[in-house]
């Protein structure tokens, strides 16, 4: 008899998810296949997945970074892809929400503006040194670039819970009000920053050919030795200020997060590092760093004598 069952339990499974094992599980934690939460982990930790593996078969670098910027972008338009659907069977009529929408397009423009610039990167550079300490020597298994792999799908999930919460709860999101702008406009400052860093650091290491292992010291360079991080910090934390009370306040984890990981992991302490090795007896590097801020923009403080 229960032989007899299982084709029809595993069709059932196939055509109807929502009677699956999975989805009676996730009904335990007050979730569904169809939870902007679930969506989020299903699609970021789906697509590292498939990162790690490409990656641990080929060997290259190349996927790493285009991968992970693309998780954020296809999981915020599947989050509100799936928040739109659910708002107009139980809304028929009213408008949709602006808040997730919104929000899903500044995800948008963030990963489409770093996707490009990552790419232009990568084309340019036969090879990334940073990740070479991942990748097993022959015969090992890759445990590391599978710990690496894993982090970042985590990192992926968890600063997308702003944007995802607010999917999730998108009729308390719906109402906007001065705050939500005021914050949208932090995002485009934060943004532009971004931006202009990465652009400006690019062209002064190919303006010259003794450029290309000095730290940059022009433009918002001269201002602060890690602008485009100080931009990135910027984006998730207005980000996360724009979804308001809609989202509960345990989603804080999403900039902290991003300030954690550059401050203190994989951003500003590999940079300091290996230019202090470096440029350890070089007086101008050392009046650079002593005069200018480690993050947050500021006119430079008079080179000690």
């Amino acid at each position: 008899k229960g032989t007899a069952q299982a084709p029809h339990n595993i069709l059932e499974c196939i055509f109807h998810p929502e009677r699956g094992m999975a989805s009676r599980l996730l009904g335990r934690l007050g979730l569904s296949l169809r939870d902007p939460l679930v969506v989020s982990a299903a699609v970021v930790g789906g697509l590292n997945t498939a990162g790690f593996l490409v990656t641990a078969a080929t060997g290259t670098h190349k996927l790493i970074d285009i991968t992970g910027t693309g998780s954020f972008v296809v999981s915020s338009l599947a989050t509100c892809a799936v928040c739109v659907q659910h708002f107009r069977a139980v809304n028929p009529g009213k408008p949709l929400p602006l808040r997730p929408m919104v929000l899903t397009a500044a995800v948008g423009v963030w990963g489409v503006r770093l996707a490009s610039f990552l790419l232009y990167r990568i084309l340019q550079s036969p090879q990334d040194k940073r990740f070479d300490k991942f990748f097993p020597a022959p015969g090992e298994l890759p445990v590391k670039l599978a710990g690496f792999w894993a982090v970042q799908a985590t990192w992926g999930f968890v600063c997308l819970l702003p944007v995802t919460l607010a999917c999730r709860h998108a009729a308390a999101a719906a109402r906007v009000g001065p705050a939500f702008y005021a914050a949208m406009g932090v995002f485009a400052c934060g943004l532009a920053c971004e931006a202009l860093a990465d652009h400006q650091k690019m062209a002064f290491k190919a303006s010259s050919p003794g450029n290309k292992e000095r730290w940059c010291d022009v433009g918002l360079w001269r201002y602060s030795r890690h602008p485009n991080y100080w931009g990135e910090m910027l984006v998730w934390w207005s980000l996360w200020a724009a979804a308001g009370r809609a989202v509960p306040r345990w989603s804080v984890a999403s900039p902290l997060m991003v300030c954690g990981l550059l401050m203190f992991v994989s951003g500003v302490p590999l940079i300091e590092q290996k230019y202090d090795a470096k440029f350890a007896k070089n007086a101008e590097y050392q009046r650079y760093k002593a005069s200018t801020n480690l993050i947050v923009p500021w006119f430079p403080k008079p080179s000690p004598k």
